[in-house]
């Protein structure tokens, strides 16, 4: 006998002494789900999950789910009770999918055995398609075990289409032209899902958060950053060069020009010519205005257009001349403490950061505004700080993981070789790429490895009280089945693509291919979830293959969906191979440089 919670989130029927005794003289197993009331259980108001996740408490769905396993049912609504012995219970706890501190004192009891014939649920169990529980083969198992002993049967299978999945199996034949068909899928995305305004008036939002609600839905992220909205501009520029579509030309321009009204534009300011992380915020992160400096310089060339040439100009000496004598630049200044302090009390601090995710890919813009300008001072700092940090490779600091750190380091090395030839830049980056790569799967998925714990700045959380409370690695452990396509992997992708550029190597281009397969794979379809249809999400398990990990950051979790920093540069790396062109171009030296000079000598008074 099945009772299910047909009207969920509402709690469905009344359960009476009667009914029960009925279903013992038939002999009959029961499974009551998310009732209002049953005989001898006090049952309080509906309440929702904040960060607990579904544990199993029990050995009744061993062994294919040993206690501890952990599931998500994401913000799943359940009745308070109390239990002595419950099978399932919700619970905040740290683990990928186990619990690795056992159980806190605070867990909500979910699937009860009122005898040996009954069992209740407190919530909606039977909603695991609709409110996209996962991971896909926990709760097969789960219901196959519940529908074994409900049917008193082990031949009970349960299969289903999941609502947002995978575009291609892990051994599925992949069609020649695949990697273009990913691109022009993710360009829809950005067309139809996260693009707003109208005519020249353009923008982009951050993504989707990663919290899911009862329904399977999840919000917009609607965070307006000049990141997101210049390394959006890259894949309508694309778009445009491989479609001709017009409207997509009209979309990079108007992001372009919407991002640099982020530039600070007041020239006696300390603060001019830097890029604000959002509008109005007045912060300043390095790593941020590379990552808007990069897709213009390419948008720009794309679209053969120089309007942006000068405010690129202005972020780069902006940038220059707030980092420090050895090359490294504060991960984040803020605007109260530039005008507090000047400028050039930055560029003369003796500051080191040995963390490549806040300094590598403005360094790497740096080099490339070396080649483009000509002017030295872009490369020697550069060179220095880059040295120091391979000299005390592999000891940096890491954010969410060390492969992160490793990726990211790969494109100013790539830069570097254009700039000096074969040399000690070759070896640096076959060191790094070699420890990358030894994380490379077979798949082609790059799996994340965390490096020493006091060095982490995002470690993954050490108690259970720890989970969900500030930003973290997507693994609890190495070895955990993971890859993270928001810190790692599109940056190991855009690395690896520079670095077999510059440098021929063809295993570089081998592990870059098999990166390039494998993201084509994973890019979601979702037919009940439009918003999802062609993108790509953070965290990634490749022996489940399906989206899954620990969530335990507090602002994007594994589910989350960035705009700039994951699905912006997989597309656009994808459009480069289409093109067959690196990132990395001189064909627009000419005209900066015209302008340089005049720029220079009113931004940099004193010698760099």
């Amino acid at each position: 006998m099945v009772a299910l919670a047909d009207d969920y989130p509402i709690p469905s029927a009344d359960v009476g002494d009667a009914d029960l005794i009925l279903a013992e003289e038939k002999d009959l197993r029961i499974y009551l789900e998310y009732p209002r009331s049953v005989p001898n259980t006090e049952l309080g108001e509906p309440r929702t999950v904040d960060r607990e996740r579904l544990v199993v408490a029990s050995d009744l769905f061993a062994p294919d789910l040993p206690k501890m396993s952990i599931l998500a049912m994401h913000s799943c609504w359940f009745l308070p009770t109390i239990a002595e012995r419950p099978d399932l219970v919700l619970a905040r706890v740290a683990g990928y999918d186990r619990a690795i501190y056992g159980l806190p004192a605070e867990a909500h009891p979910v699937l009860v055995s009122l005898s040996d014939s009954t069992l209740i649920a407190t919530s909606k169990l039977s909603h695991f398609r609709t409110g996209r529980y996962c991971p896909y083969s926990s709760w097969k198992s789960l219901w196959d075990k519940l529908l074994a002993w409900l049917t008193r049967s082990d031949r009970t299978q349960i299969s289903w289409d999941p609502t947002v999945r995978v575009s291609f199996g892990r051994d599925e034949t992949l069609p020649p032209d695949v990697e273009t068909r990913a691109f022009l899928r993710s360009s829809e995305w950005f067309s139809g899902q996260v693009l707003f305004g109208i005519e020249r008036n353009r923008g982009v939002v951050e993504g989707y958060q990663s919290e899911i609600d009862h329904e399977g839905h999840q919000r917009l992220r609607p965070v307006i950053r000049s990141d997101c909205l210049a390394e959006a501009s890259m894949v309508f520029a694309y778009n445009w060069k491989l479609t001709g579509n017009p409207m997509s030309k009209r979309t990079a321009f108007s992001l372009l020009d919407y991002v640099w009204s982020f530039q600070q534009s007041d020239p006696s300011s300390p603060a001019y010519g830097l890029v604000d992380w959002e509008k109005g915020l007045h912060v300043f992160y390095g790593d941020d205005n590379a990552r808007v400096i990069l897709p213009t310089l390419t948008t720009s060339r794309l679209l053969e257009n120089d309007r942006w040439d000068e405010p690129v100009l202005r972020c780069l000496l902006a940038n220059l001349r707030t980092t420090g004598l050895l090359g490294f630049r504060m991960d984040r200044i803020d605007l109260p403490d530039l005008v507090k302090n000047g400028w050039m009390h930055y560029r003369d601090t003796g500051v080191v950061s040995l963390s490549p995710h806040y300094q590598a890919y403005l360094w790497a813009c740096f080099l490339w505004a070396h080649l483009l300008t000509g002017y030295d001072g872009f490369l020697n700092r550069t060179k220095h700080a880059i040295e120091m940090t391979m000299e005390a490779y592999p000891d940096w600091r890491w954010t969410n993981g060390l492969t992160q750190e490793m990726a990211r380091m790969l494109l100013p090395l790539a830069f570097l070789v254009r700039v000096e030839g074969e040399g000690r830049c070759f070896d640096w980056i076959r060191e790094v790429s070699n420890d990358l790569l030894r994380e490379q799967r077979p798949c082609g998925a790059i799996g994340e490895r965390l490096g020493d714990l006091e060095r982490g700045q995002y470690p993954p959380p050490r108690s259970n009280e720890t989970y969900g409370t500030t930003e973290a690695s997507i693994i609890q452990e190495n070895d955990d089945p993971a890859c993270d396509l928001l810190y790692t992997t599109n940056f190991a992708f855009l690395g690896l693509h520079e670095a077999a550029s510059a440098t021929g190597d063809t295993g570089l281009r081998r592990a870059e291919d098999k990166l390039a397969d494998f993201l084509c794979r994973i890019q979601l379809k979702a037919e009940d979830h439009p918003y999802l249809s062609g993108c790509w999400m953070r965290s990634f398990d490749y022996d489940r293959w399906e989206y899954w990990g620990s969530s335990s950051d507090v602002g994007w979790g594994a589910w989350s969906v960035e705009t700039g920093w994951t699905n912006a540069w997989i597309a656009s790396v994808l459009a480069m191979r289409t093109v067959n062109k690196s990132m990395f171009s001189l064909e627009r030296a000419e005209p900066l440089r015209a302008q340089f000079g005049r720029i220079s000598e009113s931004m940099l008074p004193t010698d760099l």
